[in-house]
């Protein structure tokens, strides 16, 4: 579960989901039918609020139950492409399609028809039809600027597609995550296998250069096969390594002189050929990473650009013999793709939020181009009593808006981690996050000015993922740790975070994923991955005990408590397809009973209640309420992008406006009150006396 980002690519990294291996251990359809829910799912539609429902505490949900906030910004730009007129289109994972018309100073989601928003490839005809190669549901085209899409998958029997080359005569290639290429000759409408010769099936990289010939990066079931070329339109394939001293290879660039460049992964070799890949040359002089080289780019120039994975670009000017690194102005440096509109000026498509930045100097100076991507993945939500939100992200810190995600500020002043995980706001108004630990940095952070800064308040004593935070109502924080051993399990602080203590006593699982804390101070901690379900504790922590009779799914990733009758619910995680759900508890955490009649997802992140009792659960699979404490739940993803979503996190204003983070769609607000406002009272109109009859 822990996601340690180090060397390597994007495209063996777990977050993607690119496992090589799980889909060689035979859970391919399994991992597209259910793990790819996980990520990140979004973008926009903003209506206009419905009308109340004449039924009290019970609005209407109108066309769709959440609009779309402003952000936060950002997101993965997993794949680029330009259009003949300079449009340029983004692929990202969980947003869908968006697309700039002004140079990448403003981006539109384009996702109408497009059913999965997870895009891992892009490419563009002569015709400008656009196509999009999706994790899960094939191919899309559009023939409208990417307006519409459509479906076009018929012979495609791999649902997965991670590349995408098209050829002078408009023939379609589509790489897969196992089941090899596949071939269209008719704008997408047919698709053949072509796999003749092909010793590994996962292929992350097509090209073409100008004589048709087909280059493809393959891995295999145990190890890396290396290059493929096909010089008869994919009918047949032979292995072209030789030279090749690191066969997995990640990425390609043809330049106009048909010299052929290959992206490998760790130690991130580049290598050339000269000749059409019979041979081929290690050109690393200069380029100082042992990250996978994701993105390669040609441009007209002679340039070559190459995207690591965490060391951000490097340049050549020299065909590749010396390279140098070019990131002035990056501040996201885990790059995915490139491309080049006509003018020379060059986008990168970054990991973990960062989203994309463009260059118009030859590399010399990038600037973050987000305005309007809203693909972020929001893992955490505060409200604080006069509503000021703050939004976790996965890869890019905090956001906070204090006018209901209408406008989002970045808040990551003396915040040295930026993968959050939980947030929790103290009595005095003190701000407390909780992040996992990547590149060295995590823990909990406390902010005492709304966020305008943070100070880390647990450096040398939690060295783990801070998954949970709950604040009782003295004061004392409670964090919940994800580690084995002395490392993981809860941790208390009496003073404002400035000391932290570990209480363990009676736990056996290091592994919380949840804490909740209910009016008489006991507090629950939801376990992850050791079978142990939830523990109590009567004693702020000084001691705790299983409380987990009837709770048959034991991987807990939500608690939550109702104000109004003290009873707990449960959001827990299936295992190999079975069980989880939702569990409620009427005494306290002695018993539990399953209650998801209605909630199609398995797998359940987080529980929010509102004033009234309804009770929302955020799932991988959308957002379901129920306002009879949990004895039946409704649907209510409408709105989400896409509507089945992956929700991380819930909670309720003051208002009782109900925000969802998202895996890829940023923030969500529900289009009106979860619960029916108070009328206000009219004043009754003080009858006028009459005149005395004469």
């Amino acid at each position: 579960m822990k996601k340690q980002f180090n060397h390597s690519s994007a495209f063996l990294d777990p977050y993607l989901r690119i496992t090589l291996f799980a889909f060689l251990a035979g859970a391919v359809l399994a991992v597209f039918g259910n793990a790819f829910a996980l990520q990140r799912q979004t973008k926009p539609t903003r209506n206009v609020a419905q009308k109340q429902s004449s039924k009290t505490g019970v609005p209407r949900t109108g066309p769709n139950f959440w609009v779309q906030t402003n952000g936060p910004q950002g997101g993965d730009g997993i794949a680029l492409a330009t259009n003949p007129s300079g449009h340029v289109f983004v692929g990202t994972q969980g947003g869908g399609v968006f697309r700039s018309t002004d140079n990448g100073e403003t981006w539109t989601g384009i996702n109408n028809g497009l059913t999965d928003t997870n895009v891992r490839a892009l490419a563009i005809n002569s015709s400008d039809h656009i196509f999009a190669g999706t994790w899960s549901s094939g191919v899309f085209r559009s023939t409208d600027n990417g307006d519409s899409w459509t479906a076009v998958n018929n012979g495609l029997e791999f649902p997965g597609i991670i590349a995408l080359a098209i050829n002078s005569s408009g023939d379609i290639f589509a790489g897969t995550p196992g089941g090899g290429v596949y071939r269209s000759t008719d704008n997408g409408e047919n698709w053949i296998l072509v796999n003749n010769g092909l010793t590994g099936f996962y292929v992350p990289a097509l090209a073409i250069n100008a004589s048709g010939h087909i280059f493809a990066a393959t891995w295999g079931t145990k190890f890396c096969t290396g290059v493929f070329r096909s010089t008869d339109n994919g009918d047949s394939w032979i292995e072209i390594n030789n030279g090749l001293t690191n066969p997995c290879i990640l990425s390609f660039a043809i330049n106009e002189n048909g010299d052929i460049f290959a992206g490998a992964d760790y130690p991130g070799d580049v290598f050339r050929s000269t000749d059409e890949g019979d041979s081929w040359t290690t050109v690393n002089n200069g380029k100082n990473t042992s990250n996978g080289i994701n993105a390669l780019l040609a441009t007209s120039g002679g340039a070559i650009f190459a995207g690591s994975y965490g060391d951000g670009v490097f340049r050549s000017t020299d065909n590749g013999d010396n390279w140098t690194q070019v990131n002035n102005g990056l501040t996201a440096t885990r790059i995915l793709s490139f491309t080049i509109n006509q003018n020379g000026d060059i986008f990168a498509g970054t990991y973990l939020g960062g989203g994309i930045f463009r260059s118009s100097d030859n590399g010399d100076l990038w600037i973050e181009k987000n305005n309007g991507l809203i693909a972020t993945d929001v893992r955490a939500i505060a409200i604080k009593s006069d509503n000021t939100i703050f939004a976790g992200t996965y890869g890019i810190g905090m956001f906070r808006s204090s006018d209901s995600g209408q406008n989002w500020e970045q808040i990551n002043g003396g915040l040295s981690a930026h993968f959050m995980r939980s947030l929790a706001v103290a009595p005095n108004g003190y701000i407390f996050a909780g992040a996992d630990f990547v590149d060295g940095a995590g823990g909990v952070f406390r902010s005492t000015d709304n966020g305008q800064s943070w100070a880390g308040v647990s450096e040398g004593v939690i060295t783990a993922d801070v998954r949970a935070l709950a604040i009782n109502a003295s004061g004392h924080i409670f964090a919940g740790t994800y580690a084995g051993g002395i490392a993981g399990g809860v941790w208390r602080s009496t003073d404002n975070g400035e000391s932290w203590t570990a209480v363990n006593n009676g736990q056996n699982c290091g592994l919380i994923w949840s804490l909740a804390i209910n009016s008489q101070d006991h507090i629950f901690a939801g376990t992850a991955g050791c079978g142990d379900g939830v523990y109590r504790s009567t004693d702020n922590g000084d001691s705790w005990e299983l409380a987990n009779n009837g709770l048959t799914s034991t991987d807990v990733a939500g608690l939550g408590i109702n104000g109004n009758n003290g009873h707990i619910f449960a959001a827990t995680y299936s295992f190999m397809g079975k069980g989880g759900g939702l569990f409620r508890s009427t005494d306290n955490g002695d018993s539990w009973t399953e209650q998801d009649n209605g909630i199609t997802a398995t797998d359940v992140n987080k529980v929010a209640i509102n004033s009234l009792g309804h009770v929302f659960a955020g799932a991988v699979g959308g957002a379901f309420r129920s306002i009879n404490e949990g004895n039946s739940w409704t649907d209510v993803s409408s709105g989400l992008i896409a509507a089945g979503a992956n929700v991380w996190a819930l909670a309720i204003d003051s208002g009782g406006n109900a925000f969802a983070g998202t895996a890829g769609g940023g923030v969500f607000r529900s289009e009106q009150p979860t619960v029916r406002p108070s009328p206000t009272p009219r004043p009754r109109p003080t009858p006028r006396s009459r005149p005395t009859p004469p």
